[in-house]
């Protein structure tokens, strides 16, 4: 039994009426490939409690009303800098045909994980804000600002000033979110300060007003937002990174103040470990490590989820594509494919080797992006494909002679997919050994080793008795 089906064992005896399956990003650029692990640990949680009869849930919060806090490395810093503190939605897209930078890049990541077969309802935070949702809870947090200040300094260790309040204003006079500090609050009013020094990444205007919170005039602060979110929309499962969900973290804080502010238990928490390139975590903002959309590209959307899914999730996640990586990466996916086939063989043995095949089969459905095929299909091994790509070979004739017939069109179709990602591994990632580049002719100052003479003349030796063409597997067999 994989973690998944584990934790939904846990939930079967909770008496809600549905289970509210939720995720959150701010997206303010390219979204890291970590963030996709979120919304693939969701998405297996909804789809198990499916499979048990629970009704469910499964939503993606963009939480688009943040401000702009530091520009993308890859963006012009010159011509986006006057956005800093502005809320992202009404930060303008770097493309056109979407509503704003908050939009086109969640866009971005929507498209990835919805092409992993991940498909949670979209929610944006500055909807619900705009709307009026978010009043009711507004008042509440602010009715109720001694008590955040107290679990401020509790949890987190961070002094409030009696005359601080939770919330930031969107400045009448400059439009920055990201510069404001409300001091004081009549029940219909906040009085805020938009404050030059309050942050390093945007200078404030130096306003000073009053204007109501409520409807989009600004928004909560992030610890008290993400429990907000949850007593607004009804979440009651919902994960996050083990930075998150640390003793004293985000969850801890965001837990009081549902119990003590909004009078509400905090949903389900189900933590996990990083997902990281090459051992670094990632960020959004500041380009570093491999956005979701760039490591769609070098793996079929199957193998992708299948990374996420067969990595239990107190496992820390570290893929660094190169050399071998990818390689083995696939050899594990067909040996649960074929776990998949075997079960459906009903030839599964008992004991251990069985365990072991059905937990293999479960992975495997699980990852599943299109259709499983439902009879036993050969596998172009990826390797192969590498190997043969390297010297030439045509593909479809080695594989249907390796299966002894003709490829059916799913595995023809699979065999053009791995050929196109063999591919991008030669181009970018295989070790340089690896690397072949084959010549017209040979080059006029070419020197020879005493060892590749003493290979090429035994070559030709072993050769020569052979009348007919050989095979491709006795011409491999005689070059070894």
């Amino acid at each position: 039994m994989i973690w998944v089906d584990r934790e939904v064992q846990k939930l079967k005896n909770r008496q809600n009426a549905i289970e509210w399956v939720d995720d959150m990003k701010t997206p303010s650029g390219r979204v890291h490939v970590g963030a996709l692990r979120g919304v693939v640990i969701h998405d297996l949680v909804y789809k198990a409690l499916l499979e048990n009869n629970i009704k469910a849930k499964f939503t993606y919060v963009f939480n688009d009303l943040d401000p702009m806090d530091a520009i993308p490395s890859y963006i012009k810093f010159s011509q986006w800098q006057k956005y800093e503190g502005v809320p992202l939605y009404k930060i303008p897209s770097p493309e056109k045909g979407y509503a704003s930078f908050a939009e086109f890049y969640a866009k971005e990541f929507q498209h990835v994980f919805e092409s992993i077969n991940c498909h949670p309802e979209i929610i944006w935070s500055s909807k619900l804000y705009l709307s009026g949702q978010m009043n009711a809870v507004i008042r509440e947090v602010l009715d109720n600002a001694k008590t955040v200040r107290t679990i401020y300094s509790r949890i987190a260790k961070a002094h409030k000033a009696d005359d601080w309040y939770p919330f930031q204003v969107v400045c009448e006079n400059c439009g920055k979110v990201g510069t404001t500090v409300v001091y004081d609050w009549d029940g219909k009013h906040v009085f805020y300060h938009c404050q030059p020094q309050l942050v390093v990444w945007a200078k404030g205007c130096g306003h000073k007003g009053k204007i109501t919170p409520f409807d989009g005039h600004g928004k909560l602060p992030w610890k008290i937002d993400w429990p907000a979110h949850w007593k607004v929309m009804g979440v009651t499962i919902e994960g996050s990174g083990k930075d998150h969900m640390s003793s004293g973290g985000s969850y801890d804080f965001a837990s009081a103040i549902c119990r003590e502010v909004l009078h509400i238990e905090p949903p389900y928490a189900i933590p996990y470990e990083w997902f990281t390139i090459g051992g670094r975590k990632m960020s959004s903002s500041k380009g570093i490590g491999s956005s979701a959309k760039e490591v769609a590209q070098i793996l079929p959307a199957d193998v992708l989820r299948f990374l996420i899914v067969r990595t239990p999730i107190a496992t820390a996640l570290d893929f660094n594509p190169y050399g071998e990586t990818i390689l083995n990466l696939f050899d594990d996916y067909d040996r649960c494919l074929e776990a998949h086939f075997t079960v459906i063989e009903k030839k599964i043995p008992s004991g251990k080797p069985g365990e072991v095949i059905l937990e293999f089969a479960r992975i495997i459905e699980l990852s599943e992006v299109r259709p499983l095929p439902q009879k036993r299909i050969f596998l172009p091994r990826f390797r192969t494909v590498v190997n043969l790509l390297k010297s030439k070979a045509a593909l479809l004739e080695f594989f249907e002679k390796q299966k002894g017939n003709k490829l059916n069109a799913e595995e023809k179709s699979l065999l053009e997919e791995r050929e196109i990602f063999a591919q991008v591994y030669l181009k970018s990632y295989a070790a340089a050994g690896e690397k072949l580049t084959f010549l017209a002719r040979l080059p006029a100052n070419l020197s020879l080793t005493a060892n590749q003479k003493k290979f090429l003349n035994g070559l030709r030796t072993n050769l020569k008795p052979i009348i007919n063409p050989p095979t491709r597997d006795e011409l491999q067999n005689i070059v070894f």
